[in-house]
Order: structure tokens, then sequence, then C-alpha cells
């Protein structure tokens, strides 16, 4: 069984793979990836093989007479070598699933989440009645959010905001991998700087970490992920006192809102929303693991 050295290198690797066959290759990948403290092995074992490898490679692994050829190790090695270090399997693919979608992804904006999916569908619940209409995405990153509620809204338009030029490329690419560029438009850009204009629904995924509690977070977030979209303030909750101070300026009367949340915030999101009388309907809505995530409401103008 091989011993965790974080010094470990990728020629390191194909050395002590050379003459393995596929199955005792996939044993060796999962013992590496499990020393060096990463969860569910086997689900990244099999997504590094097959990006080098080929889907059959399951095929191969169940062959014992069945060996990879040398070549392929190298870059096989190469790959692992950088998931060893905690770079996310998300850069090193360079795409995420996310419901429906593919999507890419790089150092420059956050790796959808599962638990986010929860504030897409929340936004799809609100919408069900709404033949068409038009959404804001505040916060856009990959465009992950909006892109996902474009896919089952073909009547819908939307925009995307975010402060990272750099986050706006991918999310720009994404819309197009998606075959939403026509029903899609992003804008870099302050939330305090934004016209004000009418939508049907917002959405926002915004940085909800306290300050202090960043470094705590786990490696590939900590050194892979831009911490200006985790980084949430002392208290974590910055940016919702500065979007339920404005987000009024582009909702349409009775229009619909969904913020994702950290799980412990529900409280204070809400309080924070109360203080502001045009907010009405305040809903908490909890996640496939049963912890609080989204707050939705509907402006109501006095």
């Amino acid at each position: 069984m091989p011993v965790f050295d974080p010094l470990l290198k990728a020629a390191d690797l194909t050395d002590e793979w050379e003459g393995l066959s596929f199955a005792k290759l996939s044993r060796n990948l999962q013992q590496h990836l499990t020393l060096a403290g990463i969860d569910d092995v086997g689900t990244e074992t099999r997504y590094l093989l097959a990006a080098v490898f080929g889907e059959d490679v399951w095929q191969k692994i169940a062959n014992p007479t069945q060996f990879p050829q040398n070549k392929r190790l190298e870059e096989l090695s190469q790959l692992v070598a950088r998931r060893l270090s905690r770079e996310p399997l998300s850069h090193i693919l360079g795409e995420k699933g996310f419901l429906t979608l593919d999507l890419k992804v790089n150092s420059n904006v956050l790796t959808p989440r599962a638990d986010t999916e929860k504030l897409v569908e929340t936004a799809l619940e609100m919408t069900k009645n709404q033949a068409a209409g038009a959404i804001i995405d505040l916060g856009t990153g990959s465009g992950a959010v909006l892109l996902a509620f474009l896919s089952e809204r073909p009547n819908w338009t939307g925009i995307g905001v975010d402060i990272s030029a750099q986050a706006l490329e991918v999310a720009t690419h994404n819309a197009k991998t998606c075959d939403l560029t026509d029903r899609t438009s992003f804008i870099c850009s302050n939330w305090n700087d934004l016209p004000a204009l009418a939508y049907d629904m917002l959405v926002s995924n915004p940085p909800y970490i306290a300050s202090d509690e960043l470094a705590a977070l786990e490696p590939e977030v900590v050194q892979f992920e831009p911490s200006v979209a985790l980084d949430g303030g002392k208290d974590g909750l910055d940016a919702y006192r500065c979007l339920v101070a404005i987000m009024q300026n582009w909702l349409k009367p009775q229009a619909g809102f969904a913020l994702e949340i950290g799980h412990t915030q529900a409280k204070h999101v809400t309080e924070i929303l109360r203080n502001q009388s045009h907010f009405a309907d305040l809903k908490i809505h909890q996640d496939l693991a049963g912890r609080d995530r989204v707050v939705s409401g509907l402006y109501e103008p006095k």
C-alpha cells in the first residue's frame, strides 16, 4: 500500500504504476486519494481514469489481462499529482455537472455545488405559472444558476451580473455551449452601480462565509477558488445587507426572489429582509441534507 508523500511527483506515480493491470492501477489510485484526505475516492478514481482511458475503462478493469500503455500512465500521473495537491477535480477535468448541464469551471469561479441546485429548484417552483419573463442573477460566477433556470424556462430571458470579468468569460462560454446565448447577457458591475430595471425573478448565491472561517475550509476551496465569491465579511452577512437594501430596484411588484444562504443563517437573513417592509411571504427551503439553504420571498411595494 502506498504511503502518503506530500512531495510526490508525477514521475514517481508513473514509476509506481508501471506493470500494473488496470484493476491494480484502480486500487492503487484509490489508496493514494484516500491517503491525501480526499472523500469519495471511488467516484474520483472513475473520473480520472475515464478522462485518460475513456468511458469504457471499466471493461478493462474487469479484465485481469488488460494493462495500460506507459504513455497513457504518464498522462494520468500528471492529473493525479494535481489532485493529490488538492486542486479541485473540476478544475483538472475542466468541467462540472450541474443539474442537466455540463459547465466549464476554473479558478476564476466557484465550482457549482449540489446544494445550489436548491436555489434553481426554488426559482423554478416560484415561476411555474409564468409562461415568460426575465430573471437577474447577482454574482453569477460560472452562470450555473442562471443557465440551469433558463434551460427549464424556454420563454424566459436572463441577465447575469458579476464583479469579475474573468468569471464572466466562463459564464459566456457556458451560455454558448448550453445553446443559451440568444437568451442571456452578462454585465460586469458592482451591484450598487447597476441600472434600475424591473425583473420577474431575482436569484443570488452571494458570498456568505465569515472572514475568519475561510482558512478552515477545505484546501480545494481555500487555495483554488476565488475568495471574493466566498468572503461574506465579519459575520458572513455583508452581501445580504447590501443586497436587501437595493434589490427592490430590480424587481417588478409581486416579483419573486430567492437567495442561497449558509445553513445557520436563515434567522439572520430573514431578519435583514423583515427590516425592509416591502418584502413579504418569506420562506426557508431545505437542501437534500435537510439543512436550511434558500430564503425566498416576494416584492410588495408599499
